[in-house]
């Protein structure tokens, strides 16, 4: 079952040349030879040249089924004729101007018209910057200073919230009571004492956390994580009780899960958070972030008048050419696109299904809209602990192998991220590809 890492390796490094040799030159000016740690692939990382729809194709010319989009920023696939023009028409008019534009208003009423819970909007240039003015917002909301958050859950690079997103589970404590395990070396001293972490989708356990803490905690990062994590949608309605009667503020982190449908996971939950912090999609593939919520929270950001004593901005914010692709991503984004989205996540969750049974090995799939993942484990995939008992080193050679047949698959133990040009004959293809790599053997 599956090729050795071995066989696969000396595969890979035989068909990507120009791939080894972009590496090794990189090697030279950048740690790691890469620009940013995300870009990493065992046993070399593979350089795009160039990408049209649902297509990758790398520098030596081979070409792929990209069902990773860009971390998932590019729900439209690359290169969408309309996100295109948007931008072609914005450099026309210039780069940067360090004034607003009309753009704003336009996405940002796109924005508050598709989400219930959104009255006004904050452009940002990450998702990690709104998770930080957000952790920071609550907090001055509420004058308390602790954030509880998820285990397992990641907010973005920001020292307030950078626990407990991947740690070890003998330095993780009790599932009762989990402990705070800072994600790097050289991050704020004390920050850890601010954050509580909390299980997901265990109501008992969560409520008595809570209410411990009823008097400290600002608020409830969360990220309901569809089609990545099996969290029913009466956990989330559950978390918005409980954190309005503790008088904390509840932050829905969309910046993956918008992809979802025209709402969010938030609008396939039927919650209304105090805040939303968004990123990818909302750009377009661009570099973007985005904070809503509702005007008594947002206006804490308004200092055209009496200062409020927290403020929000950033040079490249709400740059003209991010803000045009977005709206032009959002209008494009129809009703019709996410049924289409979710038809193929069905289709590929269901042939996940039988070709891990007909190979008789234990996957669980989870599908929700565009975003589908597929776990070897034979546990129900409901928290941070239950996902890391899959079996990542076969979802690895498998992997590999799938990406030697011309399909590229996201970071996760086997992540897909959907994209509209995909038609139900990539979906098929994926499938009797991945049925010939689990019959195979070196």
């Amino acid at each position: 079952m599956v090729r050795t890492l071995e066989s696969l390796h000396s595969e890979y490094k035989a068909r990507t040349p120009r791939s080894m040799e972009q590496w090794e030159r990189g090697k030279q000016t950048m740690p790691g030879g890469i620009i940013k740690g995300a870009y990493w692939k065992s046993p070399h990382p593979l350089y795009i040249d160039h990408a049209s729809g649902c297509m990758l194709y790398d520098l030596d010319g081979n070409e792929y089924v990209d069902y990773a989009n860009h971390h998932s920023a590019t729900l439209l696939g690359h290169s969408h004729p309309d996100v295109v023009a948007a931008i072609h028409k914005e450099l026309d008019r210039g780069i940067a101007f360090g004034n607003p534009t009309a753009l704003e208003a336009e996405i940002s009423e796109e924005i508050v018209a598709r989400v219930p819970s959104i009255e006004k909007v904050r452009f940002s240039n990450s998702g990690t910057e709104s998770s930080l003015h957000a952790s920071r917002m609550i907090r001055a909301a509420t004058g308390r200073r602790k954030i509880a958050k998820f285990e397992g859950a990641y907010h973005g690079s920001n020292d307030a919230l950078e626990h407990s997103t991947n740690p070890a589970l003998d330095a993780a404590g009790s599932i009762e009571s989990p402990s705070v395990v800072p994600a790097h070396k050289g991050m704020s001293e004390g920050s850890e004492d601010e954050i509580v972490i909390l299980p997901y989708s265990d109501r008992e356990t969560v409520d008595l956390i809570l209410r411990e803490h009823k008097d400290e905690i600002a608020g409830v990062f969360f990220d309901g994580r569809p089609g990545m994590l099996d969290v029913s949608d009466d956990f989330a309605s559950f978390l918005r009780d409980i954190t309005k009667d503790l008088g904390m503020k509840l932050v829905v982190d969309e910046v993956v899960s918008f992809r979802t449908g025209p709402a969010g996971y938030q609008g396939l939950a039927g919650i209304q958070p105090d805040i939303t912090i968004f990123g990818k999609v909302v750009g377009g593939g661009m570099p973007v972030g985005a904070i809503g919520g509702s005007a008594e929270m947002m206006d804490m950001l308004d200092n055209t008048g009496h200062p409020t004593g927290i403020t929000q901005s950033g040079t490249f914010s709400g740059n003209n050419l991010t803000l045009a692709a977005g709206l032009a991503t959002l209008r494009a984004l129809t009703p019709e696109v996410y049924a289409h989205l979710d038809s193929i996540g069905q289709r590929l969750a269901q042939g996940l299904d039988q070709a891990y049974a007909d190979a008789g090995i234990p996957c669980q799939v989870l599908q929700r809209g565009s975003v589908v993942n597929a776990y070897l484990t034979d546990r129900k995939v409901s928290d941070y602990r239950s996902f890391m008992t899959s079996d990542t080193a076969t979802t690895t050679r498998i992997n590999l192998a799938l990406l030697l047949k011309g399909y590229n698959l996201g970071t996760a133990p086997m992540e897909f991220m959907l994209s509209s040009p995909l038609t139900d004959k990539h979906i098929d293809g994926f499938l009797e590809a991945l049925s010939e790599v689990l019959a195979e053997e070196d």
